[in-house]
């Protein structure tokens, strides 16, 4: 942070236009402004009473000479951390890594006031053709919250968000195959599968749980004897996190989900032979697992190899059950997202959806015209039973 130096500050007026502006140096760079008014005999009586130099800083974006200069980064900052309690702590770091590795390095020899409607376009540009489409998206909406706090607590003369050519920007969603495990292939995992594996991946698959939700799942989260269990907690990262404290707008990480019989009978067995009495999957060391990787390195690829399938990652398991239940056409949306822990009415979840997991071209093409319409367990169970 720097001390603002200016020198040979003035007003003139353009004789073209009979406009008057203000000129001066600020930090070695020449700034000529528009202070929008005519050179009128009333005007250059008023100018006679104005400071200048103190008129040229407000209209760069500095409102006092004393003042330091704040930078995009520093300013950038500050707002991601006052702005912290309304993420989560994954998406708050997701913010920051958006910031640092596409916001910062793209608008480094950038300052405030040089930021203009057609540099944004550039670099919408550059981040689309870069990123995925939510990752696009989520970069341009931070900066876009950056600039316009930055606009209300004058710190920039204008806010280049507000331009037209901006407000008519939109990225162009791309066409993602999403990867999910086929029918066929999901009822070979959960043939061949044993142990806690065998309920890690009845679970998966049979209720679309995120990885995080599996392997922060306790024996207290259970109620067998009613049919459901509770998801309460995420672990992501080594971190675990109950999910009351987790905030997102198109999520739900608390929630009930019923069992079918025979999840309930699998549980039961293993139940018996629990290798810990508080969490439901444990390591070797009798630890709750911390990363899903080791889960995929340790135990779904060396059984994806042994079954000659192609592996999809431990996510293409969640993915796999909203596939299946999305084709389906006595099933809702909202009960999907019930279950899932999508918020209702979320577009995100038919983000994680393909058309290939049934392996029927005809069922394909009933999927793309489905009206879903009845009530979740009931049909739920009588889809899944047919399938597994």
């Amino acid at each position: 942070m720097n001390e603002i130096i200016t020198s040979n500050c003035s007003f003139f007026v353009r004789k073209d236009t009979n406009t008057v502006y203000v000129q001066g140096i600020i930090n070695n760079k020449r700034y000529k402004k528009n202070i929008k008014k005519k050179g009128t005999s009333l005007v250059l009586k008023w100018l006679k009473s104005q400071d200048p130099e103190r008129m040229l800083l407000e209209l760069v974006g500095i409102d006092n000479i004393n003042k330091a200069v704040i930078t995009l980064q520093e300013f950038g900052y500050k707002y991601l951390k006052a702005t912290a309690s309304n993420r989560g702590k994954e998406s708050q770091a997701d913010y920051l890594r958006c910031f640092n590795l596409a916001i910062l390095p793209y608008f480094e020899n950038f300052k405030w006031n040089e930021i203009k409607s057609l540099d944004l376009i550039n670099f919408f540009n550059v981040i689309e053709n870069k990123y995925a489409y939510d990752r696009a998206k989520r970069t341009k909406n931070i900066l876009s919250n950056i600039i316009e706090t930055a606009f209300d607590e004058d710190l920039i003369p204008k806010n280049p968000f507000s331009a037209k050519v901006i407000r008519k920007h939109f990225f162009s969603k791309k066409v993602v195959n999403t990867k999910a495990y086929s029918v066929q292939e999901s009822k070979l995992l959960l043939d061949n599968s044993e142990g806690w594996y065998k309920v890690f991946l009845e679970l998966a698959l049979k209720y679309g749980l995120r990885v995080g939700e599996l392997m922060g799942l306790k024996w207290s989260d259970f109620e067998l004897d009613r049919g459901f269990f509770k998801i309460q907690r995420n672990i992501t990262k080594g971190e675990i996190t109950e999910s009351s404290k987790q905030l997102h707008t198109n999520k739900n990480h608390l929630r009930e989900i019923f069992m079918f019989p025979e999840t309930i009978n699998i549980i039961k067995q293993y139940k018996n032979f629990r290798p810990n009495t508080e969490w439901m999957f444990v390591n070797k060391y009798g630890k709750p697992f911390k990363q899903s990787q080791s889960i995929a390195n340790n135990h779904l690829k060396p059984l994806c190899k042994r079954l000659g399938i192609a592996y999809k990652t431990n996510y293409a398991t969640r993915r796999t059950f909203i596939s299946i239940m999305r084709q389906s056409q006595k099933i809702d949306l909202s009960e999907i997202q019930e279950v899932v822990g999508h918020k209702e009415g979320s577009d995100i979840t038919d983000k994680h959806y393909n058309l290939d997991v049934l392996g029927d071209a005809q069922k394909q093409e009933n999927a793309k015209t489905r009206e879903c319409k009845n009530k979740r367990m009931q049909k739920i169970e009588e889809m899944y039973l047919m399938q597994f």
